[in-house]
């Protein structure tokens, strides 16, 4: 069997990912909105959130931007990339759970009350990763002002040091569905409480210390270390007044296609979206097709090619810089190789795809990667390379192809990548 020589050539692979920035602009998110027809409801959210009087409000529609109200900014730290569309239709930000985090400008600014939101999309459960999901907050020590989810899956509002409010949203509900996220706290009433998708869902006296001063920050703490957040995180604002439960219920309300359901899934934005995808959104369009013609793929297929595709680009950074395959705790991070140059990184976890398996094996500068199917019924597809730029591709519909398969003689992608730069 003839090797094939990859379509995408080391000039197209650069056009292809300036074509698909992983962040897109306000400006852009807009357009894109009103050429879609989005409903009133999307414009709708920011503006019910910013009604309330926040003290800052990060829409995380950029890798760094500014609060909607007052002067903060807020920017993307290690393993942070774009996904979309979020709570608002808009971008928001996709988290590694390794090392990825955002960092605010904002600091203290709560007196003796305080409220909290954001929208979270888990990637996979703590208690499955063996570590602490850290939304958001000021931590300090012995002061804290904190929402993390556990190892236990439980959601924890912490006011103090020490006691804190929890609430335990079934387990099967969080992986790959939004939900908001409000919490709220007076320390003169002694009052807290923690709203789950718009509803009161626990309440006590454990109050927490007034005068916050620690720094405001997304996706991990910055005083605890290692709670770094799985997921996607949107929306994300901070009161120093602690809000109504009808204020709490008119923001969910305002949101998109969750007035009346609790829980949105996530799902690939593409037209024609057949099947879960696991939280990964994408509206590229994927052609492949063999000696006979074009192969008809399921959405669920068309992920695993860009999952592949994305690899693929990156192992070719990683043979042309570093002179040797990467692996794929290498492709998730990307490397800085001895000439100083990047490679990418996946935009997203493979493991969150619930359909396939993705394993590289790197040997020198050769590599295979393979996308096995986890359900019956969806094709298996082996991508194997010896040397940059020569790349071999083949399926088989079984589940799982190896380099004996139908070799895929034509790829096209068009539209987006699954490499972050």
């Amino acid at each position: 069997m003839s090797m094939l020589t990859s379509a995408l050539t080391k000039e197209n692979h650069n056009q292809h990912i300036r074509a698909g920035r992983p962040w897109a602009s306000a400006a852009i998110a807009a357009a894109l909105c009103a050429a879609m027809s989005i409903p009133a409801s999307a414009a709708d959210f920011p503006t019910t959130v910013t009604g309330t009087r926040p003290l800052a409000y990060y829409r995380l529609d950029a890798a760094n931007g500014k609060s909607e109200v007052g002067a903060t900014t807020y920017t993307s730290m290690g393993g942070v990339t774009s996904a979309q569309p979020g709570v608002s239709n808009s971008p928001y930000a996709q988290f590694n759970g390794r090392d990825g985090f955002i960092v605010t400008t904002q600091a203290g600014g709560v007196g003796t009350t305080a409220s909290m939101m954001a929208w979270v999309n888990l990637a996979s459960l703590p208690s499955t990763e063996r570590h602490f999901f850290y939304v958001a907050g000021e931590s300090q020590s012995g002061n804290d002002l904190d929402m993390q989810f556990e190892n236990d899956n439980v959601l924890r509002f912490y006011t103090a040091s020490g006691g804190n409010l929890a609430y335990a949203p079934p387990a099967a509900t969080l992986v790959n569905q939004w939900h908001m996220i409000v919490v709220t706290m007076d320390a003169a009433s002694q009052s807290r409480a923690i709203y789950w998708d718009g509803k009161s869902v626990a309440t006590d006296k454990g109050g927490g210390r007034a005068g916050k001063t620690g720094i405001f920050s997304i996706g991990a703490s910055t005083v605890f270390g290692g709670r770094f957040f799985n997921g996607g995180i949107d929306e994300v604002a901070l009161w120093n007044r602690a809000l109504s439960a009808a204020e709490v219920a008119s923001i969910y309300a305002a949101a998109p296609a969750t007035g009346t359901t609790s829980g949105v899934s996530m799902t690939s934005a593409a037209p024609g979206a057949n099947g879960g995808s696991g939280g990964i959104t994408t509206t590229a369009q994927v052609e492949v097709g063999d000696e006979k013609g074009p192969v008809k793929l399921r959405r669920e297929e068309e992920i695993a090619i860009m999952f592949l595709s994305g690899i693929q680009q990156i192992e070719s950074d990683c043979q042309d810089h570093l002179k040797q395959a990467c692996t794929m705790a290498q492709v998730m991070s990307g490397v800085t190789a001895p000439d100083r140059a990047r490679t990418g990184h996946l935009k997203f976890d493979p493991k969150m795809d619930p359909n396939y398996t993705y394993t590289i094996n790197a040997n020198g500068l050769a590599y295979e990667a393979h996308a096995t199917a986890k359900k019956p019924g969806l094709i298996g597809f082996y991508w194997m390379s010896r040397s940059f730029p020569t790349v071999l591709a083949t399926y088989n519909r079984n589940g799982t192809a190896q380099v004996i398969d139908t070799e895929i003689g034509n790829r096209s992608i068009s539209g987006d990548s699954f490499q972050a730069q």
